[in-house]
């Protein structure tokens, strides 16, 4: 099976006051609003395998659930093993490398490189043994609340259902 990895640029624009100009507590009460945010705005969720910080989590006027956050992973180490939801998902390698899996398919995974993963389908990133990994991730579902089916609603959940 082919897997798709794009490599490019990343643009993202906002024209609001910087997040920075407001404290802690007032940022997560901004759902929906546009803002711009600096990781020292941001709580660091530290975890065995690197740490996590979650820029948006904050459902917006066309989505729900969505996450926004940038994962450093130590070398050698993975967030998880391969998974899938109902959710599309984008992931793009900022620093380091790594492996790549989708659907089955393994390929490398370097500075640039943006993964798409539709609903279901099996994915990650794994940092390499010698490179710490860092990468971005845009998860996402529509407000309508109707998420693509399942195609094998009957997959146990240690192996991938959910």
């Amino acid at each position: 099976m082919k897997y798709l990895v794009l490599t490019g640029a990343l643009a993202l624009t906002a024209c609001a006051p910087a997040a920075h100009d407001h404290d802690h507590d007032n940022i997560e009460n901004m759902a929906g609003e546009s803002a711009i945010l600096s990781q020292s705005d941001v709580s660091e969720d530290i975890a065995s395998w690197g740490s996590f910080f979650p820029y948006f989590t904050e459902e917006t006027h066309v989505l729900k659930p969505v996450l926004v956050g940038v994962a450093k992973i130590d070398a050698g180490q993975e967030i998880h093993p391969p998974h899938r939801h109902a959710d599309e998902e984008y992931l793009m390698v900022t620093k380091g490398r790594g492996t790549w899996y989708l659907n089955g398919e393994e390929s490398p995974a370097n500075e640039g490189d943006i993964l798409f993963a539709r609903a279901w389908d099996y994915h990650g990133v794994k940092a390499a043994p010698d490179s710490p990994l860092e990468f971005v991730v845009f998860k996402y579902s529509g407000q309508d609340g109707h998420a693509p089916k399942d195609p094998n609603p009957e997959l146990p959940e240690e192996l991938g259902g959910e």
